[in-house]
């Protein structure tokens, strides 16, 4: 029986793929933090700081770690200077004295009409070097950038749970079917082995005509194959299987991991019956029941 779909406000599943900004402002910078997330088996962050901000990767990787467990993460940090920092002028003296003394030799040879502007001095890279104060990361600024990174995670985190109810919703639709499957699945196989075994009997005869066959050997022979075929267990593991995925689905937290090794085990145990039974029936049912495997394992690639 095909179970009834769960309610989207019930649905906790989120996907990898998302994106978020975040800004936070204080009385020296503003912040502004962009986070673009895709499928990966871990979590695996990947961070683009300049070098005066290497100091905020520490936090940004502690406050990251706490609300995600798998996807890859481009991580993308802007700061906005609210104050002026503060310049100072370095000038090379025994540059500038060493280019006067040139510039009157010169002049008294009558080599060059004029001496050099101060426009011309400050084109010579050597001479003029202006110095900013390196950028210091006080309690109070890297509060500003937690609280920046919050807001980018709460944005990504709302695209993930968007996109993990559409996952969701594919996700049913596929388990839906393979129920219905499941339960054309059990009703085959419930006069399966017999009919294989009285097949087999009447194949037995047909080949040895009017030669006597020990009616024990053969029904030992008919008592192996019915066994052999019978796939019983293989179905209600099949059907505990999809009752565990939905299970799973319904939690939350990362369950992606635990997803794609359920329908592995789901196609598994679709493939034992598929070689356990070579009724033709069986047989289209399984197929379908693995190209309905094969369409949930790809969205469950997606899955957190």
């Amino acid at each position: 029986m095909i179970r009834r779909r769960q309610e989207a406000q019930g649905q906790t599943m989120h996907s990898m793929t998302g994106f978020g900004q975040g800004t936070a402002s204080d009385e020296r910078q503003r912040i502004t933090v962009t986070l673009r997330g895709v499928n990966h088996r871990f979590l695996d962050l990947h961070l683009r700081l300049r070098e005066e901000h290497r100091a905020l990767e520490p936090v940004l990787r502690q406050r990251l770690r706490q609300r995600l467990r798998r996807g890859r993460l481009e991580v993308q940090v802007e700061v906005e200077l609210l104050a002026e920092r503060p310049v100072d002028v370095e000038l090379d003296e025994r540059l500038a004295h060493a280019l006067g003394e040139l510039s009157s030799r010169l002049l008294s040879r009558g080599l060059i009409a004029a001496g050099p502007t101060f426009g011309d001095l400050l084109r010579l890279p050597e001479l003029v070097r202006l110095k900013t104060e390196p950028l210091s990361w006080e309690e109070a600024d890297l509060a500003t950038v937690e609280l920046a990174t919050d807001r980018a995670l709460d944005q990504l985190l709302e695209a993930r749970a968007t996109e993990g109810a559409k996952l969701a919703a594919v996700i049913e639709d596929r388990l839906d079917a393979l129920e219905v499957l499941l339960d054309e699945l059990t009703s085959a196989a419930a006069g399966w082995p017999a009919a294989a075994g009285e097949a087999l009997r009447q194949r037995v005869e047909a080949l040895l005509g009017e030669l006597s066959v020990d009616p024990a050997r053969l029904a030992q022979e008919v008592a192996l194959l019915v066994d052999r075929s019978d796939v019983r267990e293989e179905l209600d593991r099949l059907r505990s299987h999809l009752e565990h995925f939905r299970g799973l689905m319904a939690k939350s937290g990362a369950v992606g991991k635990r997803l794609d090794f359920l329908s592995q085990e789901i196609f598994r145990e679709l493939n034992t019956i598929g070689a356990k039974c070579r009724n033709a029936d069986m047989t289209r049912l399984v197929l379908a029941g693995k190209g309905c495997c094969e369409q949930i394992r790809e969205q469950v690639q997606n899955v957190e």
